[in-house]
C-alpha cells in the first residue's frame, strides 16, 4: 500500500476532483491532469448549419451534433429538419409537422389553417399547436384596430409570457414568442410570419416524421407519406393532415391566377431579382452566415415576392429570429426602407434585440425569470418595449408607467397619490410606502330624529355605504322587493306577520279587491272612472200588476205598456213599480 499525503490510496488510483480534473496517485505523489475527454470531430450539417457542441452532464468533455431545425415561413414555405426546401399550398385543414414514430417523449407539434383569401393583413396568421405530456400549448393571433396580439393558451388557458411550471417556459414580445421544454432540451419560436421548431439530435434521432421530416442528418426521406414511402415533398405533405378533419382546397385568389397567366405566357419575362431578398446575403445578416444558412430563405423571400405574394419581409423576420435563438441580434428592419418597419405604439420604442424578458413593477417576477435566464446574456428578442424612464407595470396589462406604485382593485396601476373608493373604504396609493392604504368611507354625521309620537319607532336605511334614520309608526310594514309602498286603489292591504330582515318592520300582504258585479233584474253592472269597482244602473222598468205579477219592461216601452192597460205608471204604487223616466 502506497500512501499520499498520508491518505490511503493506492498508486497508480484516480479520481474526480472539481473544474473537470483528475488526480492520480504517482509514486506517493498526487498529480493533476485535465480530464480527459475523447477525440471529436466536426460533422457536416445536411442542413447547411454548423454543428454544436453538446457537453456531458458532468461539462467537462463535448460532442459535435447537427441540431434538428424545422421552418415554417410565411404559408407555404417550408424547411425540413434536414434542410430541404419545398412549397406547399396547403388545404384548409390541420397537418402534424412533427410526431414521434415510437412514442418516447409524448410531443406533437401541428399546424391549422384557415382559407385566409380575403385576409386584410399582410400575413395571415395560423394556429400552431405543441402537445406535451398533458401540456397543450396553442399558439394564435387576435386581430385588433392597432394590429394583430400574439396570444397562447396552456390548458385552454389564456397566459400572459413570461410564465414558467415544472414542464415549460413561455417568454414572448409583441412579434416573436418563445416556448422552451427543458427536459428534452426543445424550443419552439411562434411570430406571425414564421413557425420554427429546434430538436436535439440526441433523443430524436430517426424518430420523427410529418411535414418537418425526419431528423437524421440526411435529406433522402425528408418528404415520406404516412404509409412509409418516399415522394416529392408537395405530395407527401398533404398526406400528414389530421384525421377525422375534413380539409378543403382554398380557391385561387386574382393575384395567383395573374401569377399563373403570367407564367404560361410565351412572352420572356425578365428575370425577377427583388433587391429587399439580396439584404439576407450582405452584411446586414453577416454575423449569422456561419451559423445558418441564408440560402433557403432567400428562396422563400424571392418565391414571395415574384409569384405575387404579399409576404415581402416573412423571410428576413424568420431568418433573423432563428439567428435570434442561437445569440445573434440582427438588426435588419432600417436597412429596408421602411418595407419592414415594426410600428409600435406611442408608449413604446422598437428595440431590435430587447430583452427577452422585460422587467416589470412585479419583483416576484422579475427575480423569478431573471434566475431562469442566467447564463443567457445573448437570449435577446425584438420587439416594442416600454421607453426609458418608464417600465412595464405588468403583462397583462401592458402599461408603461413612471413609477412602479399600486395595484387598484381592477388590478390597474395606480399612481402615487391616486384615491379611489372600494367595498365602501377610501383607498391611496401612499407615496411614501407605495402601498395601498384604506379606511372606512366617512359618513356625514347626522342627528337622530326623536320619535316621541305614540306608535313610532327609529328605522334604519342604508343608502350607498352611509346610514339614514327616520320615524316609522311602531309595527308598520315596510314594502316587499318589488311592491310599492303605497297599497294600489284596488287592494286590500294588511300588515303581514313576516318581517323584513334590513328593516325590521313587517312586511305590508295585498291582494286584489273582489268586486260584486251581480245586479237585480232591470239592472246592468257599469265601471266608474277613478274608481276600483263599479255600480248597478237601472236599464229597464219593473211593473207588478193587479195579479201580481212582475212586469220588465224596456224604457222605450212603457208608454205602449201604459196605453194597452190603461195604467198611468207615474201614479201607480211605487212600491210595486219601479220606472226609469
Amino acid at each position: 500500500m502506497t500512501y499520499c499525503f498520508s491518505i490511503p490510496i493506492q498508486n497508480g488510483e484516480s479520481w474526480k476532483v472539481s473544474n473537470c480534473t483528475m488526480a492520480t496517485c504517482t509514486n506517493g505523489k498526487i498529480m493533476k491532469t485535465p480530464k480527459p475527454c475523447p477525440t471529436v470531430s466536426q460533422p457536416i450539417c445536411a442542413n447547411g448549419n454548423n454543428a454544436v457542441k453538446i457537453y456531458d452532464n458532468d461539462g467537462c468533455c463535448f460532442r459535435y451534433e447537427c441540431e434538428c431545425t424545422c421552418s415554417l415561413v410565411g404559408r407555404t414555405h417550408y424547411i425540413t429538419f434536414d434542410g430541404k426546401s419545398y412549397t406547399f399550398n396547403k388545404l384548409n385543414c390541420s397537418y402534424y409537422l412533427v410526431k414521434e414514430i415510437i412514442t418516447k417523449y409524448n410531443l406533437t407539434i401541428m399546424v391549422s389553417n384557415s382559407d385566409c383569401s380575403s385576409s386584410e393583413t399582410a400575413v395571415c396568421p395560423q394556429v400552431f399547436t405543441v402537445i406535451y405530456q398533458s401540456y397543450k400549448v396553442v399558439f394564435s393571433q387576435l386581430k385588433t384596430s392597432e394590429g394583430s396580439v400574439n396570444m397562447v393558451h396552456v390548458n385552454q388557458k389564456r397566459i400572459y409570457p413570461a410564465y414558467s411550471n415544472s414542464v415549460l417556459r413561455l417568454t414572448g414580445t409583441d412579434i416573436v414568442t418563445t416556448l422552451v421544454i427543458p427536459k428534452i432540451n426543445t424550443t419552439v419560436v411562434y411570430s406571425s410570419g414564421s413557425i420554427s421548431i429546434e430538436l436535439p439530435y440526441s433523443l430524436f434521432y430517426g424518430n420523427t416524421e410529418g411535414q418537418c421530416g425526419t431528423c437524421d442528418n440526411s435529406q433522402t426521406n425528408d418528404c415520406r407519406s404516412p404509409n412509409g414511402q418516399v415522394e416529392s415533398c408537395s405530395d407527401s405533405a398533404g398526406q400528414w393532415h389530421v384525421q377525422g378533419e375534413t380539409c378543403v382546397t382554398p380557391k385561387p385568389t386574382e393575384t395567383t391566377t395573374a401569377a399563373t397567366a403570367t407564367t404560361r405566357s410565351p412572352t420572356t419575362q425578365p428575370t425577377c431579382k427583388p433587391a429587399i431578398c439580396d439584404l439576407l446575403t450582405t452584411s446586414v445578416f453577416q454575423p449569422c452566415h456561419s451559423v445558418i444558412s441564408p440560402g433557403p430563405f432567400v428562396d422563400s423571400c424571392v418565391s414571395d415576392n415574384c409569384n405575387g405574394g404579399n409576404n415581402t419581409c416573412s423571410s428576413l423576420e424568420a431568418y433573423a429570429t432563428q439567428c435570434s435563438n442561437k445569440g445573434i441580434c440582427i438588426n435588419w428592419r432600417n436597412a429596408t426602407n421602411g418595407q419592414c418597419e415594426h410600428k409600435c405604439p406611442s408608449n413604446k420604442v422598437y428595440k431590435a434585440c430587447g430583452p427577452s424578458v422585460e422587467p416589470t413593477c412585479d419583483d416576484r417576477y422579475n427575480k423569478l425569470f431573471q434566475a431562469n435566464q442566467e447564463g443567457s446574456t445573448n437570449d435577446t428578442k425584438e420587439g416594442c418595449f416600454c421607453r426609458e424612464g418608464t417600465t412595464l407595470f405588468n403583462t397583462v396589462y401592458d402599461t408603461c408607467v413612471t413609477s412602479c406604485g399600486c395595484v387598484g382593485p381592477d388590478g390597474k396601476p395606480k399612481q402615487p397619490g391616486d384615491k379611489w373608493t372600494s367595498n365602501c373604504k377610501t383607498c391611496m396609493c401612499d407615496k411614501d410606502s407605495m402601498s395601498v392604504q384604506c379606511e372606512p368611507v366617512q359618513c356625514p354625521s347626522i342627528e337622530s330624529p326623536t320619535c316621541g309620537e305614540p306608535g313610532q319607532q327609529l328605522v334604519n336605511k342604508t343608502d350607498g355605504c352611509c346610514s339614514t334614520q327616520s320615524c316609522a309608526p311602531s309595527g308598520t310594514s315596510a314594502p316587499s322587493a318589488g311592491e310599492s309602498s303605497i297599497p294600489g286603489p284596488c287592494q286590500e292591504c294588511y300588515c303581514g306577520p313576516k318581517m323584513d330582515p334590513i328593516t325590521k318592520l313587517n312586511i305590508i300582504m295585498c291582494k286584489p279587491i273582489v268586486c260584486n258585479k251581480n245586479c237585480s233584474e232591470g239592472y246592468e253592472y257599469q265601471t266608474v272612472t277613478g274608481k276600483c269597482c263599479g255600480t248597478c244602473v237601472q236599464k229597464s222598468c219593473i211593473v207588478t200588476t193587479a195579479d201580481h205579477k212582475a212586469h220588465i219592461i224596456e224604457v222605450s216601452a212603457a208608454a205602449v205598456f201604459s196605453l194597452f192597460f190603461g195604467i198611468n205608471m207615474r201614479k201607480y204604487d211605487k212600491q210595486k213599480e219601479i220606472c226609469l223616466k
